[in-house]
């Protein structure tokens, strides 16, 4: 039989049309429910709707990567699900098209939505997620970072501040010391009165510290140095808690591959491994495994639609809760044990992929049976 490329077209434009719309309510859903974390702090900040509106434009790419497979199984089910219950399903069948000629619309839409998912994990979503974290720090400001009445350590630096104040002294009662180690000098500054100054990297907290006074500590107790000030301007070092670190997400797929490449015994390999564990493997093996979730689903998402639904739509809506929900549970676990070690990174995040390409192809050849 000719391959029937009208019907795929039509039935292209269909899936496509219920995706579109799948990603545009699971891309908002997940950027809400990720912006109501920090709501009540930006709003405490007087954040307004346009600075919001700038925030949720920022997040989108870093979460439609995620929206893809699932919009796209929506897509397929509800397609598959309305013609099911309408009976076309039945008419092309008796017509001689097979299930697996029902295959192609689907599968070139999941293959587009792979090499979209590739795009936005591999670039797309580390620079919004880094820009996403610089936007947040000046939506809310430095004075949210500090906390009154709490000793907060950074490094070898530690900050108290007492209180906060009015606009004439935003914090009152600042301390901030030098956690040297012993045998060295160590110091701290003490001062009625401080202001927090822009950094619009985010990778410092500046200090202007008003009418203080530095105390120097040497190991010979007696010996002490007092220098006292009407004004000085400091500064805490934060990059390390601001900074991309090897692993995460704000690492593009190559920066991941260089870390990843660095010799075994290299001095820098072994401090990396140590401070990050399997972070590198996970992050790499997630970014390549990822993505095929959505060629994977479709193959399933097919001969699930095809079958005979008398609920249509809502009945298309509950099978892809239940399909996507297995896929999670899988993906959630494979990640829990690569990342604690227990299994290899490249086996904990492709096992889900093949257990669904195992499905697919159960449920394909049951669904040609049938057709025999």
């Amino acid at each position: 039989m000719v391959a029937p490329r009208l019907l795929w077209r039509y039935m292209f434009r269909d899936i496509l049309l219920h995706a579109l719309l799948g990603l545009f309510a699971i891309t908002l859903l997940l950027v809400v429910a990720n912006v109501l974390r920090f709501m009540e702090d930006l709003a405490a900040a007087g954040v307004g709707p346009a600075a919001l509106g700038e925030l949720v434009l920022t997040i989108l790419p870093a979460y439609a990567a995620y929206a893809l497979p699932t919009a796209l199984l929506f897509g397929v089910l509800l397609s598959f699900g309305r013609m099911s219950a309408e009976g076309e399903i039945v008419a092309m069948r008796a017509s001689g098209i097979s299930a697996a000629r029902m295959l192609p619309p689907a599968l070139v839409l999941g293959a587009l939505a792979a090499v979209g998912a590739v795009y936005l994990l591999f670039e797309v979503q580390p620079h919004a997620v880094g820009k996403m974290r610089v936007l947040l720090r000046q939506l809310a400001g430095s004075l949210d970072v500090v906390e009154p009445g709490r000793f907060l350590e950074f490094g070898d630096r530690l900050l108290y501040v007492h209180s906060k104040g009015d606009a004439s002294c935003p914090l009152e009662g600042v301390l901030i010391g030098s956690a040297a180690e012993t045998g060295e000098r160590s110091f701290y500054a003490a001062a009625r009165c401080g202001t927090l100054v822009d950094d619009p990297t985010g990778h410092t907290l500046a200090f202007v510290l008003h009418d203080g006074s530095i105390h120097f500590r040497d190991p010979d107790p007696s010996h002490y140095r007092r220098i006292k000030f009407s004004t000085m301007q400091t500064a805490i070092d934060i990059s390390e808690y601001t900074d991309p670190r090897p692993g995460s997400s704000q690492l593009t797929f190559q920066e991941l591959l260089a870390a990843n490449a660095l010799p075994k015994a290299d001095a820098e390999r072994k401090r990396l491994e140590g401070k990050y564990g399997t972070a590198l493997d996970v992050q790499i093996q997630r970014r390549l495994s990822f993505p095929l979730a959505s060629l994977l689903l479709a193959l399933v998402a097919v001969p699930l639609g095809i079958r005979p639904m008398r609920s249509g739509r809502s009945a298309g809506a509950l099978t892809a809760i239940a399909v996507m929900g297995l896929y999670w549970l899988l993906y959630s676990l494979g990640d829990t044990a690569a990342t604690r070690g227990v299994v290899p990174a490249w086996l904990g995040l492709w096992a889900p992929n093949v257990v669904v390409l195992g499905i697919g192809i159960l449920l394909m050849r049951r669904l040609a049976r049938s057709d025999d």
